[in-house]
């Protein structure tokens, strides 16, 4: 009898870092379990109709990531309108019990609360969620009973970076259930492979185009490139990512590109794998702002809580001039691999340092490699292995 497992994930056509994370997440459980079927579950949030044929489908991530997946497939569940506490109540009842018929269930929806009832649970936890805050004594002692179903039905809360791992004990104070496992970036074979003879002047972004929580800060970006675009006078602003056909994501990006006309910035969407790569391979400089002008302490979860674009432009040789906030300064270590700031006035001095003096790009280009092979898809495996171990339940269907 084949081991079944449940992943759920209803951004999984936003098709961002947290969905490579995921393939890269249900390629190793196909190579560890020999015997198994695995189901991402998606639904319809913020009205996405998941039965358009626009909805993309598992081949995706071939597409996108180059991970294939053989024994994975899309779940689609239909949730009812969620404007009401009793439907929403509803609905993540309906989704839990869903997770009953499997022996696993992996959690890899962004801040979700959902409480696992698989025989074993695993949540992937890329910045943990806020305890209920009800009004009325009532639903708060609702809230106190569903915070602690939620702690207590997880084997393992695996954290993305110590970053997380931080909030993560500060919330929910889960303890020995915390391992931090870093998300797989790149094989270290492919990383032998890399051409890294065709670098342009080119200042290169990659994320997700979207508006609210944790966004990128694509047109902080663009506008200090425009601001002090004669000191950058020679080079290119690329931003590459993913975007949806939500509304207010399709509007931040025209405004983007409207703001760029007549500058050498330019926007690429939904990029393929060999797309995206070519880009690495041509940039010497890269841009990551989230978190730019957020209060850290207040709102964590507005931060970069790793930073898997960083590590992949710094496996080509792009050097990072990076937001000094969250996960990111554990990935770049200053003037050594990289550099770090906090105002316009440091991002524009640092990168004009790497602009105007090849020698210390070539240095820390080099070291930028050299430190990206700490986040490579063979060590995610060995970490995942040590946990998937531990769990015991999949001793006699592991074949690793």
């Amino acid at each position: 009898m084949s081991i079944k497992v449940l992943i759920l994930n209803p951004y999984f056509p936003t098709l961002g870092g947290g969905e490579k994370h995921m393939a890269h997440f249900c390629k190793f459980i196909e190579d560890y379990i020999d015997d198994v079927e695995i189901d991402i579950l998606v639904h319809n949030y913020n009205n996405i109709d998941i039965f358009s044929k626009d909805y993309p489908d598992i081949k995706i991530f071939k597409e996108r990531f180059n991970i294939e997946l053989n024994k994975t497939k899309i779940l689609k569940v239909n949730l009812q309108n969620q404007e009401t506490y009793l439907r929403n109540l509803l609905n993540k009842f309906k989704l839990e019990s869903i997770t009953k018929k499997y022996d696993l269930f992996v959690n890899f929806m962004y801040q979700s609360k959902h409480i696992g009832r698989a025989k074993r649970n695993i949540y992937i936890c890329m910045f943990p969620p806020y305890k209920y805050q009800f009004e009325g004594n009532i639903k708060r002692l609702i809230g106190k009973a569903l915070d602690y179903l939620f702690k207590r039905s997880y084997d393992y809360f695996i954290v993305n970076s110590e970053y997380t791992n931080h909030w993560q004990q500060f919330i929910w104070k889960t303890g020995r259930k915390n391992k931090i496992v870093y998300p797989p970036v790149f094989s270290r074979e492919l990383l032998k492979k890399r051409n890294l003879d065709q670098k342009k002047n080119i200042i290169l972004s990659v994320g997700r185009f979207f508006v609210g929580s944790h966004n990128k800060k694509q047109e902080e970006l663009v506008d200090i490139f425009i601001r002090n675009y004669k000191k950058f006078k020679g080079w290119e602003l690329h931003l590459a990512g993913a975007l949806s056909n939500f509304p207010a994501d399709v509007a931040y990006v025209e405004n983007i590109k409207s703001k760029s006309n007549g500058y050498p910035i330019y926007i690429h969407l939904n990029l393929s794998f060999e797309e995206l790569e070519l880009l690495y391979r041509y940039a010497k400089i890269y841009w990551h702002a989230t978190g730019y002008k957020e209060n850290e302490s207040i709102f964590p979860e507005k931060m970069e809580h790793f930073g898997i674009t960083t590590v992949e432009a710094m496996s080509y040789g792009v050097v990072p001039v990076v937001i000094r906030k969250g996960g990111q300064t554990e990935i770049v270590k200053e003037g050594e691999n990289g550099f770090l700031w906090e105002t316009e006035e440091e991002c524009v001095l640092k990168t004009g340092r790497l602009i105007n003096d090849e020698e210390l790009w070539k240095r820390l280009s080099s070291q930028a490699i050299k430190r990206s092979e700490d986040f490579s898809v063979e060590e995610f495996y060995k970490k995942m292995k040590g946990i998937f171990d531990e769990l015991r339940y999949f001793d006699y269907h592991s074949k690793l």
